[in-house]
């Protein structure tokens, strides 16, 4: 692996953490939209749906990052 291709794979891996953490808080303000609007049980279990995403989205972001900074050492 040369050099250039490591960092062209750091770049990406900055880019990714930062989409996985950017998804994670627009589907935790969908979610609470869900909530501030449910009327029926099905609109709760939605919005734990979205919450469980969001929760997936943001550890992805986050062990994107320290490994990103685990490389860097």
């Amino acid at each position: 692996m040369t050099r250039l291709d490591r960092a062209e794979s750091e770049a990406e891996s900055k880019g990714t953490s930062t989409a996985y953490l950017g998804g994670a808080i627009a589907i935790i303000s969908f979610s609470i939209l869900t909530f501030g609007n449910a009327s029926e049980w099905f609109d709760y279990v939605f919005g734990v749906a979205l919450l469980c995403l969001a929760g997936t989205l943001a550890y992805k972001g986050i062990q994107s990052i320290t490994k990103r900074r685990r490389s860097a050492d």
